[in-house]
């Protein structure tokens, strides 16, 4: 169903698929009983679905249950009913504190919102960070399916062009785009080392992640495995004095759009956390670093010249609890994308 859905295919699953589907729903160091996927079934056909990842956080020193929707689809050339409303409505009656997805489509958008859910605009915010812009600018060109034919001859051909002029560009007195500089030291970590000091930091927001090892051992693991945006780079920075000052995960992209996936920082470091990531992915080859936004270090991220970009209504949130939801739609709630689904192959699309 997932293959007809998405990406128009009738074929059935393979078994990579199905094995990735009992790992991410059945097999998920969260699970609970309580909070189960959902199908719709009419006759004797199974004709819609909402996966459901249960996780959990902390608000105000209380822990949170929440359930994060991923996969919601339904077959409309076997049923044109309401059967997307009413798994909805159904989830958002389960036993959770906080509903979430972070990848909705519009059709799904829809959907939420008519059964009650609010879009989180904040957090459909995305910055991004240029670093080689000539090379950045060549890729956008290569990525467009219709373009003028001047400018697709040059998209094509224009590397060495495009390689000069990053490097002229590099040593301009403004050094808008020369390598990042930074006192603070990246160094290689897995995924013990990116929870460690993610528990000594912490988020200083109401609304935080709940991790254990085990879980966040998983997470990465998981996440890692996703390579459609290049290979997954974990590390802790450190302060001069060697004092922890913040981590990261970001999928490094050769000669493309790195995209982060977590950045956290101790508030007065942030902006040596954030030049040590791009450091590491200028020496990866990246050609520009992107992720969601930060509410909190939206200035911070603005004084490192980072440009912002609306993606859409893609971070929705249900909750019966008006100061819970109020958290998140004022952009008070450590979010990244290791806290929703973005995270997932589903999400990624990473079975192309």
């Amino acid at each position: 169903m997932e293959l007809k859905v998405f990406h128009g295919r009738r074929q059935p699953a393979g078994p990579a698929l199905q094995s990735y589907f009992e790992e991410i729903f059945f097999r998920n160091p969260w699970r609970d009983e309580a909070l189960p996927s959902l199908v719709y079934i009419h006759g004797e056909r199974v004709v819609g679905f909402l996966g459901v990842i249960p996780r959990r956080m902390i608000f105000r020193g209380r822990p949170v249950r929440v359930a994060v929707a991923t996969q919601f689809m339904v077959d409309t050339s076997a049923y044109r009913g309401g059967a997307g409303l009413e798994l909805i409505r159904r989830f958002f009656a389960g036993p959770q504190d906080l509903s979430l997805t972070d990848g909705a489509t519009e059709a799904a958008h829809a959907v939420w919102t008519a059964a009650g859910a609010r879009a989180a605009q904040l957090y459909a915010l995305q910055w991004i960070r240029v670093l080689r812009p000539a090379r950045h600018l060549r890729g956008m060109l290569r990525a467009r399916p219709r373009m003028p034919g001047v400018l697709r001859v040059a998209a094509r051909c224009g590397a060495p062009v495009c390689a000069l002029a990053d490097a002229v560009l590099s040593r301009l007195p403004l050094r808008a785009f020369a390598p990042p500089r930074t006192e603070c030291a990246s160094h290689t970590a897995d995924a013990k080392g990116i929870f460690e000091c993610a528990m000594e930091i912490g988020w200083r927001e109401p609304l935080k992640p709940c991790y254990d090892p085990a879980s966040f051992r998983w997470l990465i693991a998981q996440a890692a495995e996703a390579r459609r945006h290049g290979a997954l780079r974990t590390a802790v920075v450190r302060a001069p004095g060697g004092a922890p000052a913040g981590w990261y995960a970001y999928f490094a992209k050769r000669g493309g759009e790195s995209i982060v996936l977590q950045l956290g920082a101790a508030g007065r470091h942030f902006e040596g956390v954030f030049q040590a990531l791009l450091r590491d992915a200028w020496e990866h080859g990246s050609t520009a670093v992107s992720g969601q936004a930060i509410p909190r270090f939206l200035l911070n991220l603005s004084n490192q010249r980072c440009l912002f970009r609306y993606v859409g209504n893609g971070v929705l949130a249900h909750s019966r609890d008006p100061e819970l939801l109020g958290c998140i739609l004022q952009g008070d709630a450590a979010l990244t994308r290791l806290d929703g689904e973005w995270w997932t192959r589903f999400a990624i699309g990473d079975w192309d």
